[in-house]
């Protein structure tokens, strides 16, 4: 049985379902509100879903939060969406979902979505939840390699040095940074690794 976090994701997700009846009127505490009310059933018919898989809270929540956004975006009964429908739902997920990261998160969602509310048949016209629907199968979750920027975080040479000038007086450390940056290493690889391995 799932347990609660240090965050309190337990009580997220139980007011969540509180609300759910109530998530068809827009209010200001919320963003996103579900626009047809046809589509309020789905979010109770992922309940069973998340007990069989016994998911955290956390991912329970993020899922209902997603599908929240879905219902926003698509104003008919997501039963009845085709794939112009999910392409006009991608493209929104585009605005929200700002790096390359979580633009491949938001398909997930979508796929795992659609898999566990619309399940495909297979031969024998049994429910298979492993088949992608037709309606989500042509997403991927790759994203253009044009598109994907460096992380701000990186250090410019000139900032390096000055973080090794900074260390002037302890060789280690000046190794072990120009290690780290030399080396690309992961941290834990460079940690593991021995002295005498190193040139």
């Amino acid at each position: 049985m799932a347990e609660d976090d240090i965050y309190g994701n337990k009580l997220k997700y139980e007011r969540f379902l509180e609300r759910v009846k109530e998530i068809t009127k827009p209010t200001t505490s919320r963003k996103y509100y579900c626009k047809n009310p046809e589509n309020v059933k789905y979010f109770y018919k992922l309940i069973p879903y998340f007990e069989a898989k016994d998911l955290s809270y956390i991912r329970r929540y993020r899922v209902l939060s997603f599908l929240a956004i879905i219902t926003y975006v698509l104003e008919k009964d997501l039963a009845e969406c085709g794939r112009d429908d999910i392409n006009t739902l991608v493209a929104f997920t585009h605005r929200t979902h700002k790096t390359a990261y979580s633009k491949g998160d938001a398909v997930k969602e979508i796929k795992i979505i659609w898999k566990t509310l619309f399940p495909e048949k297979d031969s024998q016209g049994r429910l298979d939840e492993t088949i992608v629907p037709y309606p989500v199968r042509h997403l991927s979750r790759l994203v253009d390699k044009s598109k994907e920027k460096r992380r701000n975080d990186k250090l410019t040479w000139d900032e390096f040095q000055k973080v090794l000038n900074f260390f002037n007086g302890d060789k280690r450390i000046q190794a072990y940074l120009m290690l780290a940056l030399e080396s690309l290493g992961r941290p834990q690889e460079v940690l593991y690794t021995k002295i005498k391995d190193y040139e």
